[in-house]
């Protein structure tokens, strides 16, 4: 065993071995900036307000989290908009489990994960609820716990879940946009308000256009059946045409971009372990 431990650390001290490790964990890192830019999506959506909050880890954490059926009818949130809320919240969810059975990840914890398989399953499950599950993930509110403070402060370390977060932040705040609408309407409704100001409530905080450009080339456009009877439709479709060719030139600049930095840190990293082999022979 001693022998076994003084080999991993010669080869440890190995520059050859540093140079190969330090060349892995740069392709590593470079494999995650690609597999979050491999596809391009833009969404063109009509809006009421345009919030100006910037992103806040602990608060969109803390916002999330606290997502149950008793959130929803404390906070008034439409009976037709709790469905989508509820699957954000599980979504928070699957997006920390799948961290912790990630060999990648530094909240890799393969014991905690084989313990919850069942839990995740059930999660995954569209019929499934949140309240029949206990949450895995720490809880924000629990402030006499110190270590689930520190936990999250943890979460926060691990740059996917962090992606991961922004994105659901973006959609609750979609979703409170459009349930703010809603119940706009519905006291509109109530109070008998003419249907022309219903409608133009209505016809907000809705994705009318979305188009997916694959890296492979394939294109998907989506179009919401409401942009047929908007006011301003052709000039929303125009608006979408336009912010797709123009996100599609900045996404093949930045693909290629990040393209060059891996193809000059490997060309360096092949050249520095030539120059290593050459020195190191003539030594011998």
């Amino acid at each position: 065993m001693a022998n076994n431990n003084n080999k991993v650390m010669k080869e440890s001290n190995n520059p050859r071995f540093k140079l190969q490790k330090s060349l892995d964990n740069f392709a590593a890192s470079m494999g995650n900036v690609l597999t979050d830019i491999t596809a391009l999506e833009v969404n063109t959506m009509v809006v009421n307000h345009i919030s100006g909050d910037k992103f806040m880890p602990w608060k969109t954490y803390q916002d999330i989290y606290a997502i149950d059926r008793a959130y929803l009818k404390q906070h008034d949130v439409h009976e037709s908009l709790w469905e989508p809320y509820m699957e954000l919240r599980k979504e928070l969810e699957l997006s920390y489990i799948s961290l912790l059975g990630d060999p990648d990840s530094t909240l890799y914890n393969p014991q905690k994960v084989s313990s919850m398989k069942g839990d995740s399953q059930a999660i995954s499950d569209p019929n499934g609820t949140m309240e029949e599950l206990a949450t895995e993930l720490p809880n924000p509110f629990d402030q006499d716990n110190p270590q689930s403070e520190e936990n999250i402060r943890r979460l926060f370390t691990d740059s996917r879940f962090l992606r991961c977060l922004r994105k659901m932040g973006e959609l609750k705040t979609a979703l409170d946009n459009r349930n703010r609408s809603l119940i706009t309407e519905t006291a509109e409704q109530e109070n008998n308000v003419s249907s022309k100001v219903i409608e133009k409530t209505v016809k907000t905080d809705i994705i009318y256009a979305q188009t997916v450009i694959q890296l492979d080339g394939d294109i998907i456009n989506r179009f919401s059946d409401k942009i047929f009877d908007h006011p301003h439709r052709d000039l929303i479709l125009k608006i979408h045409k336009i912010s797709v060719e123009n996100g599609e030139k900045e996404w093949r600049s930045l693909f290629g971009f990040v393209i060059d930095i891996v193809q000059t840190g490997l060309e360096k990293g092949f050249s520095s372990g030539v120059n290593f082999l050459k020195s190191n022979n003539k030594n011998k």
